[in-house]
């Protein structure tokens, strides 16, 4: 069993058990349906995001002012709850039977919070109440969690309020369970109410829950069957809250449902059901509301519509994709609604493939780029053909794309761009080969660099090709950079120069004993070449100094983690 007790007064005060008027028992109920709610919140919404927050502050405010009237003490048995210290009997709404139920599943037996319960101790007694059953018992019970994370507002299973202050103010343990004092009478015991599950018999009874109380019922609903019935009312409700535009309720009643459907306690029969309920209710008026509220720059929960539009799939991309078409000359609403589309993710890829035949090139640019985002190789053969459109920009952001999607086609693709007429698409190519780290095009950048070039018409893609080689950090280019470096000229060879240090300094990047032998031979040389060599040494012995102390340190914290 489980009591929570609000305690006022002296501490040698005589309790006595106030009876409470129709206004205190509304009052004891909603501070239960209060941290129920809050107790979800906790695993459902991240850490700081604005509604669990919210939700939290609301629960802990309710459990003060509660306090203030002289506490409450609830105790939870198989069948229910009662509370112990007044004639109020708990009302068997969904959100009471669920927090029964979690109560009880945690083999909590007794919880007394004191009047000077903090709201960080309040949200940490919480997450801790959130934990999974198993884990809870694992680690030796909630009394146990409390004291190990310093919470003395906070008492588990202790029945002797007498007890309960003492050890607030000694930090002593409790010697006495609530399994040894359980034979002792107690006016609570007279008051022990049944706890019935609600369990309406027909669509007539439940079609008079409001949406959150079938949510609630739902969620604490063990059999399938009944649970299916649960979904089949709830479309209706949602259809008069559309039609009545209330869709801030029809909001949160998406998570609700959404958390259910990510339950991995639930049947797969019930996360099924879950999510086609969530689809039905989501789709229509309820997207296009969530689209109108991504398109505002002020929307402060565009995470959350994310979340669910990803939920939605292919269902939605449609939607999205005339968004796109619409905003193509607003930069701030393309970005969201690309952002939308990534977020739906593979299931938005044949959609967007449609719109690479669109005769506006600004629509075909923001679909490559957005299929390059979602990283999709069903999409490489279509953006194959985007990459020799006839508008420059989308070829250019083809070639990105494909670069960050990668496979044999792409990476075939983006080589044979090397010798691609347009300088342009060559020098984006190479780029972005360099971007990737593409192993499979070293070589060809190589036999770029070493191409020859009398006339110096090339400088600017071998000068291309070389930052490209120095972002893959593969040190088998080491011999052919050195040869490109001993290499003499004869025309230009100013210019030739400039491109040789950048040589010698992506030689020192590379590192390696082969490098080091190269840049200490050639630092003799003089000249800017010389010079060139030596300060590409230097770098290259600091930098491989910095990750051996790196690797040093990185070691000693493995050793002392074993030791440990």
């Amino acid at each position: 069993m489980i009591a929570c007790k609000f305690l006022t007064g002296e501490i040698d005060r005589k309790m006595t058990l106030p009876t409470q008027d129709k206004g205190g028992a509304q009052a004891c109920n909603s501070a239960l349906a209060e941290l129920h709610k809050a107790l979800k919140a906790l695993t459902f919404y991240p850490e700081k995001h604005p509604l669990r927050e919210e939700i939290l502050h609301k629960a802990y405010q309710v459990t003060a002012n509660l306090a203030k009237d002289g506490g409450i003490a609830l105790i939870v048995r198989r069948n229910g709850l009662s509370f112990a210290d007044r004639d109020i009997v708990v009302e068997n709404t969904p959100m009471n039977i669920a927090l029964g139920k979690e109560l009880f599943a945690r083999e909590v037996q007794q919880l007394t919070i004191l009047p000077d319960l903090s709201p960080g101790e309040f949200t940490e007694f919480l997450s801790l109440l959130a934990m999974e059953p198993h884990t809870i018992i694992a680690d030796g019970g909630l009394a146990d969690l409390l004291t190990k994370r310093g919470i003395k507002s906070v008492i588990a299973n202790e029945i002797d309020i007498t007890a309960v202050f003492t050890k607030k103010m000694t930090g002593e343990a409790s010697g006495k369970t609530f399994a040894e004092g359980a034979g002792d009478q107690s006016p609570q015991e007279g008051s022990e109410q049944d706890f019935e599950i609600f369990e309406p018999e027909g669509d007539d009874q439940l079609s008079d829950l409001d949406i959150d109380e079938l949510i609630a019922l739902m969620n604490s609903e063990a059999d399938d069957d009944r649970y299916r019935l649960l979904t089949r009312i709830l479309p209706d409700k949602c259809r008069l809250l559309k039609e009545q535009g209330e869709y801030d309720r029809l909001f949160k009643a998406l998570l609700q449902i959404l958390e259910q459907h990510t339950d991995d306690r639930k049947s797969a029969a019930k996360r099924d059901c879950a999510l086609l309920l969530f689809q039905q209710i989501a789709l229509g008026e309820m997207v296009e509301h969530l689209l109108d509220h991504l398109e505002n720059e002020a929307f402060g929960h565009k995470d959350i519509v994310f979340m669910i539009l990803n939920r939605l799939g292919g269902h939605v991309a449609d939607a999205l994709i005339r968004r796109v078409i619409l905003a193509v000359e607003n930069p701030s609403a393309i970005k969201t609604f690309t952002a939308a589309l990534v977020s739906v993710g593979p299931p938005a890829v044949p959609y967007l493939v449609t719109l690479l035949n669109d005769n506006r090139w600004q629509v075909v640019r923001t679909a490559v780029m957005i299929l390059g985002e979602i990283g999709s190789r069903d999409s490489v053969s279509n953006l194959t053909h985007a990459a020799f459109h006839i508008e420059n920009r989308v070829r250019m952001e083809a070639i990105r794309s494909l670069a960050r999607i990668g496979g044999r086609e792409a990476t075939t693709l983006l080589v044979d761009f090397l010798n691609d007429r347009n300088l342009a698409v060559k020098r984006q190519s190479i780029t972005w080969l360099g971007i990737t780290r593409n192993d499979k095009a070293l070589q060809p950048l190589l036999e770029l660099l070493m191409k020859q070039d009398l006339m110096g018409k090339t400088l600017t893609l071998k000068r291309e090709a070389l930052i490209a080689i120095g972002r893959m950090g593969d040190r088998r280019a080491i011999d052919i950079l050195c040869r490109f470096v001993r290499k003499r000229h004869l025309f230009t060879p100013g210019r030739w120069e400039d491109l040789k240090i950048l040589a010698i300094e992506t030689i020192g990047k590379l590192g390696g004993e082969s490098s080091r032998e190269f840049l200490e031979r050639m630092s003799g040389r003089g000249g800017r070449i010389g010079r060139a060599c030596s300060a590409a040494l230097q770098s290259s012995e600091r930098l491989e100094e910095n990750q051996g102390s790196a690797g040093l340190q990185n070691t000693n914290e493995i050793e002392n983690e074993v030791c440990q």
